[in-house]
Formats: C-alpha cells, structure tokens, sequence
C-alpha cells in the first residue's frame, strides 16, 4: 500500500505541475549563421519567460563563461551597484521581466539557484558599469553611418533612409559569439509596440534595436567618463527601449526619432557614462532632423547633445556617421581615423550623393571595420530589410554573408506563409493612405486572398481580390498594418501606414 501510495502521490503532483505550468508564449524562427533568432509575445513576464525557456543554454553559457571569468571578485560589487536605487533606476517591469528569465530557464531544466536578476543587469548594463567600474578585459567600439533623402536618390533606394552597424566587442570570446541572438517582441501591453533586439543571450536591453516602424537605434560607446553619486542613472539601454517599444513615446502623434530623442532627454541627470546614440527613421517622416540624429551622452553636463546632418562634422549631405567620440558635444570634434576614412570616401567617391544600400555596407565593411567586430547590421526601415551577420570562431562579423530577414514578416506572429516567392511584385499606393489602399500585382494571375493584421497582430480584414483592385480602410484608426496577399503558390507580406 505504501508504495502505491508514493505513486499516486507522484502521478498528483506532476498533473499539477503540467497544470499550473507557465506557457511559453514564444517560437524558435531560426537558428542558423550562428546567431539564434527567437519570438516572443504576450506581457513583460510572458516574455521574459519565453526568452528564458527558448535560449536557455545560451543564456546560461554567457553566465557561467563569460560573466563569471570576466568579472570574477568584482561581480559582487557589480551586483550591489546595479541593485542600489542611489545608483541605478530601473523600472519594476524590468525587474519582473528578468526574473521571469530565470522562471523560463528554470523550467527548460537550468539549475538557477545561484543566479539572481542583478546577474541578468549585470549582462544588460555592462556598459554603463563602466562608469563605476573599470573593466580593461571588456571593451566595445560601435560605429553607425546613417544615409538618406538626398544621399540615396538615384539608386535602389530612392531617397529611402539605411543604416548600418558595427557592434564591436573584445574579446571576440567564443562564449559571446557563440550566444548571439534577435530577439522579436510582440507585446501584448496596449501602450506598447512590437520591436526587435539584436544581442547576446540574456540581453533585454536595447544596444542594437528597431520597432514595427522602423525607427532604429544603435549604441555606440565613449572611453573616459566616470558616474557621479546618488544619480539614480536610467541604463541607457532601458531608455533606447522605452524610445522604441512605447507606442508613440512622446504622444505627437509620430513615429521619427523625437521619439528616441525625448526618451533619452527624460533622464534629467545624465547617464553612468559616455553614449552615442544613432538614430534612424523612414524618409517619410519629413525633415531632415527628423529622420536621422546622433545623441551625444554623458554624466557631466551637457548631460545630453543633438547632432544632425546641419552640423559641420566633415561629412557631405544626408549622411551622419559616429564611432566613439563626441563631435558636437562642447565642440569637441573628435575625429577618429575611421570617422576620417568614411568622410573621406563619401566626400571623394561619391560627392556625398548616390549611395546605394550595397554601398552603405560596403563603407561600413571596408573604411569603419574592426577586427572585433562581433555584429554587423543593416535596417533599410521603408522597405522592411533587415540584415545581419555575426563573428564565427574568432573571425570578425563582416567576413561572412548577412542573413536577411524581412522584418514586417518577423513581426507577424499569426501569419504563416507556405512558400514565399519573390518574383511576384506588389506595389501598394498611395503609402501612407487615408482612405483607399491601391493594389497591383504583376508576374502572377488569378484571384489572390488578402488580410490585414494590426500591430497586435489581429487579423481586421480578409477578402479577394484580382491583379489590380483596392481596399476602403477609411474605418481604420491610424497606424501602421501588415497586408498579407497570398494565392496557392504564392504569398507576401508588405506594410502599409493609414493616416
């Protein structure tokens, strides 16, 4: 009887267990070119849970391999920094977000006991650690160059805005290279937005990071600047994410880069260290300023400074470039060899005009390159491109072939497509709409379904339609949408703004 009852007891509490299991509200896209590419959805807990479950090895491996040997005694006094609110501000939901991580890891069947939340910070907030705490054994350089309007008439982009990124990390440590991933949000909060990260396992941060309208953001680093006390700084990382995940940040009604900018303006004292932040948005969001910008950040006054392409910073046109130091802030116009080499080729090769999104790579690849350079991105914003290739057994990011993704596609969670072929051409006019959305498909006949989903991912219209045809969305709140137009063999997704 004794040994029946065990098993019954047992049986009892695993249903239970499978009961009251958390869900994972997540999905492995891909996990090839070295570099993990995972979904997530549903609230900050959900989320973080998901994360954690699907990248749970990776996340652990950075823990236990890298952040441990790295700052070995130190982390500790990491820990207590990050924790201490005299030094760090971070929102509750951060903190929920994190260890609902370890909640996900936990349950993938990571031992967790020793590990906290502050743990996961101190892999989210390395750099602005820097400013209380020197860490010669990890260094990272950026670099960004941003074209647009003027810059890119005349070749395939048309005017259209791109942006590339080198995140430059060194060491290039097998255990970082090894546990690089993108990760996809669609939240489910109704204040906030899908949007992407680029990183290392465990970040939930924003280093490198775009949301559905394709505003951008990416970080790059300045030596030299230490914290002050009791300035309960905001990461800056958590700021770039509030610019980019809250829906319409600043409430103007806009998506550009005010929306980055005046999040990273909320932090009246500054940040724990020195920042460039660039930032990109669609063309269509009007002026200049409003399109590309590099903020200039620091924990002694000016706390925070604006660069545009109006700014004498030695490069030609509709084209902005940082690596890793201040050019507008106090004047400084620091320039270093590669911010020289970029301006000079843009300046000699090209008159500032006629740069392509292949040419946008290939400055970056060949006059801004580092041989740490463990991410090479590029977002094309309008025409939803997102490349991205990672560092391989100690070789830099930008030896290899990017991965390209379509991120309109990456953010539709409920959208499942059999077989995309790119041959079909769908052009959809005028973009952005206020009351008919035109459409005209070429190299395809038939009769063709069409859907439309909202950023919440719920589908609000399905019908047919031929090869050329239009759908009334005079009823849509504005916004952004997905359209998906699909027949039997074929099936593409583009996005389209309602005003």
């Amino acid at each position: 009887m004794k040994k029946i009852f065990v098993i019954v007891v047992f049986v009892i509490a695993s249903s239970l267990s499978i009961v009251y299991a958390q869900p994972v509200n997540g999905e492995l896209v891909s996990d090839t070119g070295n570099i993990r590419v995972v979904k997530v959805w549903g609230t900050h807990y959900q989320r973080g849970f998901a994360y954690g479950y699907l990248c749970s090895q990776k996340i652990f491996s950075v823990y236990n391999n890298y952040i441990l040997p790295n700052f070995g005694g130190l982390l500790p006094l990491a820990k207590s920094i990050i924790g201490n609110q005299n030094n760090f501000s971070i929102d509750t939901i951060y903190v929920t977000e994190a260890k609902a991580m370890l909640d996900g890891m936990a349950n993938a069947g990571i031992d967790t006991a020793g590990i906290s939340y502050l743990d996961l910070f101190v892999v989210n907030f390395i750099t602005d650690l820097s400013g209380f705490i020197t860490k010669k054994e990890i260094i990272q350089n950026c670099s960004s160059l941003m074209d647009w309007g003027d810059a890119t008439l005349g070749t395939d982009l048309n005017g259209k805005s791109v942006i590339s990124h080198h995140l430059d990390a060194s060491p290039l440590d097998t255990n970082i290279t090894n546990n690089q991933v993108v990760i996809i949000h669609v939240p489910s909060e109704t204040n906030e937005q899908p949007w992407i990260l680029t990183g290392t396992a465990g970040q939930m941060a924003a280093s490198q990071a775009f949301n559905i309208h394709g505003v951008t953001a990416f970080l790059n680093t300045v030596n030299g600047f230490t914290a002050l006390v009791n300035k309960g700084y905001e990461p800056v990382t958590l700021a770039i994410r509030k610019g980019l995940e809250k829906v319409d940040f600043n409430n103007d009604g806009l998506h550009n880069v005010n929306d980055i900018r005046d999040a990273l303006s909320s932090n009246t004292n500054g940040y724990a260290s020195g920042f460039i932040v660039c930032s990109l948005a669609p063309s269509t969001a009007g002026y200049d300023s409003l399109i590309a910008m590099v903020a200039e950040l620091a924990p002694q006054q000016p706390y925070v400074t604006f660069r545009y392409n109006n700014y004498t910073d030695s490069i030609d046109g509709d084209n902005l470039y940082a690596a890793n130091d201040m050019v507008k802030r106090n004047n400084a116009q620091i320039y270093c060899s590669r911010y020289l080499n970029v301006s000079n080729v843009i300046h000699t090769n090209y008159n500032g005009q006629n740069i392509g999104s292949s040419d946008n790579w290939n400055i970056m690849k060949t006059q801004s390159v580092q041989n740490i350079n463990l991410q090479f991105i590029q977002v094309i914003p309008e025409d939803c491109v997102f490349k991205i290739a990672v560092s391989h057994y100690g070789n830099p990011a930008y030896q290899f072939a990017p991965q390209v993704f379509n991120f309109c596609e990456l953010f539709s969670t409920n959208i499942k497509s059999k077989t995309v072929v790119d041959e079909i051409s769908i052009n959809l006019f005028p973009n952005p709409s206020v009351n008919n959305l035109n459409i005209e498909i070429t190299n395809a006949t038939g009769l063709f379904t069409v859907e439309i989903y909202n950023v919440l991912n719920q589908k609000i219209h399905c019908s047919e339609i031929g090869k050329k045809s239009y759908i009334d969305i005079s009823n849509l709140p504005k916004g952004i949408y997905l359209l998906k137009i699909y027949s039997k063999n074929v099936s593409q997704i583009k996005k389209f703004v309602k005003q």
